[in-house]
């Protein structure tokens, strides 16, 4: 179960940081397109949020390997110190995902509170229509982040 969710963990990582190099290079290339206003409200969270993406994924993808094998030879050798440090750590891991959903949901009704209250084609809509993409993706991908780990931290405690 340790190396199947760092794999899995790790495989995240990697599409976090396909994601996150895809908005950029859209957000890029429309910034850099000089089109409407509209566009270039669009370009900006695709970007700050992209790099995050890509800086998280890189930072997941890059740490699963060697957190699983230390991991496993942790509970080789001390299944009760295992227990007690990795429920630790996922207790945190876990909490952290509500606040970071927090954040996204906040993406999402501020993206989406500007969508309905402006009906013009211009910087602030591109803004709100960026929020909210980026807002609903992540929510999903963290959703179902979170479902491994809540998993990955009952086998933990049943160790």
């Amino acid at each position: 179960m340790i190396q199947s969710y760092f794999q899995t963990e790790k495989q995240g990582g990697f599409i976090a940081m396909a994601i996150g190099i895809t908005a950029c290079a859209i957000g890029g290339g429309v910034l850099l397109s000089a089109g409407a206003p509209f566009y270039t409200g669009l370009s900006i969270p695709l970007v700050v949020i992209g790099i995050i993406q890509i800086m998280v994924g890189a930072t997941v993808a890059r740490r699963s390997d060697l957190q699983a094998d230390d991991l496993e030879k942790l509970r080789a050798d001390s299944p009760a110190e295992f227990r007690r440090l990795e429920s630790a750590r996922m207790e945190v891991v876990l909490r952290n995902f509500v606040r970071i959903k927090w954040v996204e949901v906040a993406f999402i009704v501020l993206g989406l509170s500007i969508l309905l209250l402006n009906n013009e084609f211009n910087f602030t809509r591109g803004l709100g229509a960026g929020l909210l993409g980026q807002g609903v993706f992540m929510l999903l991908f963290d959703f179902l982040a979170e479902k491994r780990g809540r998993a990955y931290e009952e086998y933990v405690k049943n160790q």
